[in-house]
């Protein structure tokens, strides 16, 4: 008969449960992270969208000022 032990699979368990906690904290923390990121570079797009959009009504202006003259 063989002989298992037992306070090794238990610690097995242990270890797994632990790694599969840490891994979910980790994970989180991560998702977390790149949705910053992207929150980010949305806002930047949003802020360059309108600062092209200020800067075509400038150049439209300027344009119909020397067409003007």
């Amino acid at each position: 008969m063989k002989k298992t032990n037992v306070h090794a699979r238990a610690n097995h368990g242990i270890a797994g449960w632990l790694y599969r906690c840490w891994l979910r904290i980790w994970l989180r923390y991560r998702l977390d992270a790149c949705t910053r990121c992207l929150h980010t570079i949305a806002a930047q797009r949003e802020n360059d969208f309108h600062a092209e959009r200020m800067l075509h009504r400038e150049m439209s202006a300027m344009r119909s000022r020397l067409q003007s003259l």
